[in-house]
């Protein structure tokens, strides 16, 4: 198992509510594209934070650009949100493995070496950085955390997610999905720690922990279509297919049912639910699953407040369920979806 042990979120400096985001993408929108401006009013977003700013936003900006807003903007927001993550733990440098995650920056040296020389961390540490996984990458991150822990029960873990969907905002090479992408994504960072059964802090600890106890990964054959990049001359372009939502109810759905089988629970032995709000139709199709939609009114919160971050979204939610009153024998599911078209699902205790 893995526990896990805090967790610290990150958002940049450049804030806008979802009427001033409309206004700025109707610039850049022709009369046949005006009509699908409409999914601002319908996303259910109050709030978005993006770490370029509204002259960067409007400028023609090259590849190199886009990769120099995250070396200069994604990289301080990592390293906040790990900050805030280790507050209280008095050895950073004593971490013995990172996993990295983004999908939105091309680093080399990856973003995790940045992290370990900013901070200190160990130079002995274990590196896994991760690319591609997308929306799942925060779920998947976890999960590997955990297959990790499990092997080397007696060590810890950082888990580091960002994303800025800054980089893939084109103005003038607008399309439906781009609006559609334009009205629901934003940047932010997320920062996990998950110890090992046998770490010296587990032992340590007198108040609730929360468990991994198992976890779940599914591939959907033939369907490298459904969400990711489209990689031109000028950055990444957003793929985005129509067909999402419903791949919750024909993909989704019975896995979770043959994960709770396989572990022997039913929706009801569920006391939480957190998932990430990839956008307005998923939460609907995820109500329609879950049978106590009250379940998923933190992931809709984060949603309003934030967005979809991708990654780091999913580690948002969790973080607000820390916050609240948990109660030992509390069991719940972390999931999430993402390109591949795929699905990671984790089973948590609270000990």
């Amino acid at each position: 198992m893995a526990i896990i042990s805090s967790v610290g979120t990150s958002f940049p400096r450049h804030r806008f509510n979802q009427s001033e985001a409309k206004q700025f993408v109707s610039q850049y929108t022709n009369e046949s594209l005006q009509k699908y401006l409409a999914v601002f009013d319908q996303a259910e977003i109050d709030t978005r934070y993006f770490a370029a700013g509204r002259e960067w936003l409007h400028s023609e900006n090259k590849l190199s650009d886009r990769h120099q807003l995250w070396i200069e903007e994604g990289l301080n927001l990592a390293q906040e949100a790990v900050e805030n993550c280790l507050r209280h733990y008095e050895h950073p440098y004593e971490i013995d493995a990172i996993i990295s995650v983004t999908s939105t920056g091309i680093l080399t040296p990856s973003f995790d070496a940045h992290l370990i020389n900013e901070l200190q961390l160990s130079s002995s540490i274990k590196r896994m950085p991760m690319f591609g996984l997308g929306c799942a990458g925060g779920a998947i991150g976890l999960a590997r955390a955990y297959d990790y822990l499990k092997a080397h029960p007696d060590e810890s873990l950082l888990l580091v997610c960002c994303e800025l969907a800054s980089t893939a905002f084109h103005p003038r090479d607008l399309t439906k999905k781009d609006i559609v992408g334009a009205a629901i994504f934003s940047d932010g960072a997320a920062a996990v720690l998950l110890l090992g059964a046998n770490h010296e802090l587990v032992k340590q600890s007198d108040g609730c922990n929360v468990q991994i106890n198992t976890t779940d990964s599914k591939l959907l054959p033939k369907s490298l279509d459904v969400m990711g990049w489209d990689v031109k001359d000028d950055g990444f372009h957003v793929v985005f297919s129509q067909k999402i939502p419903r791949l919750v109810n024909s993909f989704w759905a019975p896995q979770v049912q043959e994960f709770l089988e396989r572990n022997n629970l039913t929706q009801d032995d569920l006391n939480f639910v957190i998932a990430h709000p990839g956008g307005k139709k998923i939460i609907e199709q995820l109500e329609g699953i879950i049978h106590d939609s009250l379940k998923l009114d933190t992931a809709k919160s984060v949603l309003r407040q934030f967005g979809n971050m991708s990654s780091p979204t999913v580690l948002f939610v969790l973080q607000t369920y820390l916050n609240q009153e948990i109660k030992q024998g509390e069991k719940g599911l972390l999931t999430a979806l993402g390109p591949g078209f795929s699905s990671e699902i984790l089973l948590l205790e609270v000990i």
